[in-house]
């Protein structure tokens, strides 16, 4: 039962402790989870803002079954050019382990939109390929009241074993100042030739910094 408690609570703590610029809990009908979120550019000693971007997250969900709890911690570090595109090197840690990745990035913000994304590739033999796109809208609604809406699309393949792993995430809602809340849907495809089908659809609160 402790599991049931323990994202809530590690939500409220990270509020005042963590240097993310936003923490979201989740909960589904399937799975409860955190997501803690880091992206920002560094700026020289004139506080102006270099072309090096730094993208730090942290997510750790679990099911109502008492089953170990899922964790990943995603860092990169990217040269960005003054068109969007830049070099990223990532270092990726799960659950199994730690992997080096590398390979080119795009960023995109212009008024309510944002778009974050990469193409890397594992620095070890018979690796993954990883594609991953953050398409974010939050056009105002009335006074400080916005839309927040958010899609992440996160194909992975694995060209030895010709191994597919299709991610889906949607948020959905209104955000007042900091605060952000509404719904949320996961879903997950995986295998070769036939695909294994999950999913988690509940609510979400967000916050940010």
């Amino acid at each position: 039962m402790f599991k049931l408690f323990f994202i809530p609570i590690l939500f409220f703590i990270t509020i005042t402790t963590t240097l993310s610029q936003s923490v979201e809990t989740y909960a589904g009908h399937k799975r409860a989870g955190v997501d803690l979120m880091w992206f920002k550019y560094f700026k020289n000693k004139k506080d102006d803002r270099t072309p090096f971007l730094y993208f730090s997250r942290n997510r750790a969900n679990t099911d109502y079954q008492n089953t170990p709890t899922a964790f990943g911690s995603t860092n990169a570090v990217s040269f960005n050019f003054k068109n969007g595109l830049g070099i990223v090197a990532v270092g990726s840690l799960v659950n199994v382990g730690f992997t080096p990745k590398a390979g080119v990035q795009y960023v995109k913000m212009k008024g309510d939109f944002l778009f974050f994304g990469w193409l890397v590739a594992d620095l070890k033999k018979a690796g993954n390929v990883d594609l991953f796109g953050m398409f974010r809208w939050q056009p105002k609604l009335h006074d400080q009241w916005h839309l927040f809406s958010q899609l992440e699309l996160f194909p992975v393949y694995n060209p030895k074993n010709e191994f597919w792993s299709l991610t889906q995430r949607l948020r959905l809602g209104a955000k007042y100042r900091g605060w952000a809340a509404g719904l949320m849907a996961d879903f997950n495809q995986s295998g070769v030739d036939a695909f294994t089908q999950t999913n988690n659809a509940g609510g979400f609160l967000r916050h940010d910094f």
